[in-house]
């Protein structure tokens, strides 16, 4: 496949990946807090922001000894379409901001390094993606105001599965099993 025909969303497709923009503590803005940041997330379509590439298997960064990918534990899972521009990907952070990434242009030979070279996470920064649903990767740790001796912070706190879940009544939720993405089902809650 020539790089004028490569495809991004096939590219994915064939190495069993989705994109998920997670809520993090790495965020340098202190009112882009959960579950907000990814209430905020879901309305940017139209600006670039920074995803991890997601396989069966991976764990979040809170497992000890997990297989990268993450970089939180809950995100939002977005499609590649027609519309939607791959903007840069890197094997690791690449300092992706508004104003743009230090990450490398989108093409075959730089999206199989992002994940095949990637030690934790990598970054894709993506622009017009499509939302498909809440991502989660337990245990759930969020980004938060803490009250620590008298004094707020912002640091992050455990939270449960079903709070999580609540705060997202409309979306559709999934998750990375070992093998295989799965799709929570709220009526059974499994």
């Amino acid at each position: 496949m020539s790089n004028s025909d490569f495809s991004a969303r096939e590219f994915l497709r064939s190495r069993r990946a989705v994109l998920v923009h997670f809520s993090t503590v790495m965020s340098a803005r202190r009112d882009l807090i959960f579950p907000d940041d990814l209430r905020r997330a879901l309305s940017l379509a139209n600006v670039p922001l920074s995803f991890s590439t997601i396989q069966p298997g991976d764990t979040n960064p809170h497992v000890v000894d997990g297989r990268g990918g993450a970089e939180g534990s809950v995100g939002i899972v977005v499609d590649i379409g027609a519309r939607t521009v791959v903007r840069s990907v890197s094997a690791s952070d690449s300092g992706s901001s508004e104003l743009g990434s230090l990450g490398s242009v989108a093409n075959e030979e730089n999206c199989a390094a992002s994940i095949d070279m990637r030690e934790r996470s990598n970054e894709w920064h993506v622009q017009d993606y499509i939302p498909m649903g809440l991502f989660i990767m337990p245990p759930i740790f969020v980004r938060r105001p803490l009250t620590i001796g008298g004094l707020g912070i912002l640091g992050e706190e455990e939270i449960e599965l079903k709070e999580t879940i609540e705060l997202f009544p409309d979306l559709r939720i999934f998750g990375a099993g070992t093998e295989t993405f799965d799709k929570y089902n709220r009526a059974t809650e499994q």
